[in-house]
């Protein structure tokens, strides 16, 4: 267990090489961060730009229509108020305008007598925003987002006044503009997989929406993040956010031209899975490859350490332990070398050549102090062997 101890050389070596690699992952998920915010603005800014395009190109549509709306106010069949002529041909027309859902006319209350597209029943539409516009104003006005009564498909109404030669309002003309050609530029747009077109109107409804038209035309999004932020900015901008089918993605949205300049707008989603792939998998090769580094580095420094930092300074530990139990003749039996552990097994057998020299010194002199003693003890008994022979000599003598 020692040897996963902090206080291991080891140990302290892993640590370092892990403090080592700290800064790479700090510079990597940096740039990944980066990267991602760069691609996102990126994104963003290209789906603007098409939120733009599409916005100007209704725009087209809508001045296209109010010239062609002139030139059917003219026509003797529509002025003369007779609904069979007319609504012949209207039908007639809209074969060649297929950009529209429906062409017809009505009279100054309100109700359709004239309609490209069959009725089965009588209908009143003064109430709607542009027919009443424009039975105030005397003059072209564009309608709501809707979904058509007749057509039961997204449509905008376009509406121009007919008059008569003293200025009387005989009839409004208005044109059903189809909104499903957001469908066909959305596929012309090539948009990543799972990326969503919707047009919706001002109060959250969806009035088109690419892919699966069938499963979110009329659904309200009202109560969405998405939606709210479009109402609080009203102009175009950009968001992050999951949509209605639970996917997250990076949104852009745009007005379109309407009765008011909020009544719809367009939002071109990118899922943030397709935005990202790119950095993700460069993020992944990378802290990959950071990874692999960091390991090899790991066995490189446990397998170095113990080859030149832990073997030579065990054969130390061991050496000493000789040295400390009296074995003065123990030597680390390192190669001397320049670096500091080679100094240091020197310097250590050197210390134990000292060590084994002043203990042969001090062997030396206690055997030469041994020797000296044993003469002195001769000495002392010769002259107690003398001195009693003496007093015996002496006592003979009295």
């Amino acid at each position: 267990m020692n040897r996963f101890s902090f206080s291991s050389l080891r140990v302290r070596l892993m640590l370092l090489v892990l403090l080592a690699v700290i800064p790479a992952l700090v510079l990597i998920l940096y740039t990944a961060s980066e990267d991602r915010q760069r691609e996102k603005t990126k994104v963003q800014q290209n789906a603007i730009q098409l939120a733009r395009l599409v916005s100007g190109h209704q725009e087209r549509l809508i001045e296209e229509g109010r010239h062609l709306l002139i030139g059917l106010a003219r026509l003797p069949e529509l002025r003369s108020l007779n609904p069979n002529a007319c609504c012949k041909l209207f039908a007639d027309l809209l074969k060649q305008y297929p950009r529209y859902a429906n062409l017809g006319a009505v009279d100054p209350d309100g109700n359709i007598f004239c309609s490209a597209v069959p009725m089965n029943r009588p209908i009143n539409i003064g109430n709607l925003p542009g027919i009443k516009r424009t039975i105030q104003t005397r003059d072209f006005t564009v309608g709501v987002y809707q979904i058509g009564l007749i057509v039961r498909k997204p449509v905008l109404s376009l509406n121009y006044p007919v008059l008569d030669s003293s200025g009387r309002l005989q009839a409004v003309v208005y044109a059903m503009l189809d909104l499903t050609w957001f469908n066909q530029f959305a596929d012309d747009a090539k948009l990543p997989p799972d990326s969503t077109l919707t047009l919706i109107d001002r109060n959250g409804t969806i009035l088109v929406r690419h892919p699966n038209p069938e499963k979110w035309v009329g659904k309200s999004i009202s109560e969405t993040p998405l939606f709210k932020t479009i109402v609080y900015q009203q102009i175009e901008g950009t968001t992050e956010g999951a949509d209605v089918d639970g996917v997250s993605r990076l949104y852009a949205f745009a007005p379109l031209p309407g009765v008011r300049k909020a009544d719809a707008y367009l939002t071109i989603g990118i899922p943030t899975k397709v935005v990202f792939a790119e950095v993700n998998r460069i993020f992944t090769h990378n802290l990959t490859f950071l990874g692999l580094v960091a390991v090899f580095v790991l066995i490189a420094a446990w397998v170095g350490s113990n080859l030149f930092i832990l073997r030579p300074v065990k054969a130390l530990v061991k050496t000493t332990k000789q040295l400390s139990a009296g074995d003065l003749s123990a030597r680390s039996r390192l190669t001397y070398g320049q670096g500091e552990i080679g100094q240091l097994a020197r310097a250590f057998d050197e210390m134990a050549e000292e060590l084994a020299r002043h203990e042969a010194e001090r062997n030396e002199q206690r055997r030469q102090y041994g020797r000296a003693r044993n003469g002195i003890d001769v000495l002392l008994k010769l002259h107690l062997t003398s001195s009693t022979a003496f007093l015996k000599m002496e006592r003979l003598h009295h």
